[in-house]
């Protein structure tokens, strides 16, 4: 029996999948997955191959669901508007055209100036549960700073932020690898889904009327310039450029702080370590990105017979390229199932490589950094409380616990 047949990528394997990788890493590499209708490459090797040949290995099906949706779901997304220029699923001089802007935005530079809106929003939510002795951390930090960023740079009122938040990380279940227990919830997040654009629509309309510094503002000046009514499908397509930063923007860096403070106090003395050495905090981010990487699976599909892992496959093949998998490979790490925040950072694939290589991977770090130095300067003495059980969010490509209590 084919490991393939025993993956099951959101349910048992879910909680805790890195066994498994393991396992396949060195007893089938390759394996065809009917939970996800893809080739599952686990070795880094072949997973950094296929993210630096966008030409032999598209993107055109990274966000297709593993199932298709339901025609009440169908029904539901088109009531909004169509997905017209999501860069994310395409090549070539398309995506760098639509992409360019979105880079520009999240540039060193860019990312350089909203440093100290970072360290005081931060520090503001330290502030507000530092008393307490104890704090859900998804739901008092790791949620909400990602948010506040993002919708700071994109353009979004402070007032919306809270709504931004909540409504981009369920209208996010619309994408790739999301677990449902119902139809009835994959049509409430259809309709979330739709009433996110029509926020995007709001600030489109506000923006071509009054630019500003922001990102709604560069894409309008881009792709949209002039004074004249955005037509139908225009505005499709700024909608589809903003949602293309918006959500990845911030359940990313979310489940990133979730996953990294899991981590750190599960093994208590690499969270001694990192207060006794603050000058370990861009390692100690590194590595837990590396360690418990959010994107599991990033989808790709042939458009040319190719050989992977040794085997021939003709065009129009898809693969999974399990990120988390490759990142723990002891041919590219040492060690690579130990967690280590003194280790040398190494390149791996969380943010993914090659053309598609997510323009907001500085940003990330940035608030990951960031949270780690503050965190460890104000409460030393965190650790998780006792008994707790961790589950984490239904989903492969944002992968974090949907709670984590921590105490002082």
């Amino acid at each position: 029996m084919s490991l393939g047949d025993l993956y099951e990528p959101l349910h048992q394997h879910h909680a805790d999948p890195y066994p498994f990788y393991e396992r396949a890493r060195r007893e089938e590499p390759l394996f065809y997955s009917p939970a996800i209708g893809a080739w599952v490459v686990t070795r880094m090797t072949d997973v950094r191959r296929i993210l630096r040949d966008s030409r032999t290995f598209s993107s055109a099906n990274t966000l297709r669901p593993f199932t298709p949706f339901p025609p009440a779901v169908l029904a539901e997304l088109g009531k909004g508007y169509p997905n017209l220029a999501s860069y994310i699923t395409m090549d070539g001089d398309e995506h760098r055209r639509l992409r360019g802007p979105a880079a520009a935005a999240l540039t060193p530079e860019r990312v350089d100036a909203i440093e100290p809106y970072i360290t005081e929003r931060a520090t503001q939510l330290i502030d507000g549960f530092a008393k307490d002795g104890g704090v859900e951390f998804m739901a008092g930090y790791a949620n909400p700073l990602p948010v506040d960023v993002i919708a700071r740079l994109i353009g979004f009122a402070e007032e919306d932020s809270a709504a931004f938040g909540d409504d981009s990380r369920t209208a996010a279940s619309m994408g790739m690898g999301h677990r449902f227990s119902s139809e009835e919830e994959q049509i409430e997040c259809a309709r979330t889904w739709v009433r996110f654009q029509q926020l995007i629509e709001r600030y489109v309309t506000a923006r071509r009327a009054d630019p500003r510094d922001d990102l709604i503002s560069d894409y309008l000046a881009a792709f949209a310039p002039g004074t004249e009514p955005l037509t139908f499908e225009r505005t499709a397509e700024l909608i589809g450029l903003v949602l293309g930063v918006a959500v990845p923007g911030h359940i990313t860096t979310s489940a990133l702080l979730g996953n990294g403070l899991l981590r750190l106090l599960s093994q208590p003395e690499q969270w001694r370590l990192l207060c006794e050495r603050p000058g370990l905090v861009a390692n100690a981010a590194e590595e837990i990105a590396r360690y418990d990487t959010p994107t599991h699976i990033f989808l790709r599909v042939s458009t040319a017979d190719a050989t992977v892992g040794g085997q021939d496959f003709p065009a129009g093949t898809e693969f999974a390229l399990c990120l988390a998998s490759a990142n723990r490979d002891d041919d590219a790490f040492e060690r690579g199932e130990t967690f280590d925040i003194t280790r040398t950072p190494r390149a791996n694939v969380v943010f993914g490589q090659g053309p598609h290589y997510c323009p907001g991977a500085g940003l990330a770090r940035r608030e990951v950094e960031i949270s780690l130095r503050l965190l460890a300067e104000r409460l030393p003495g965190l650790r998780l409380v006792a008994g707790q059980r961790i589950e984490y969010r239904g989903t492969l490509d944002h992968r974090g616990p949907l709670a984590l209590w921590l105490e002082w």
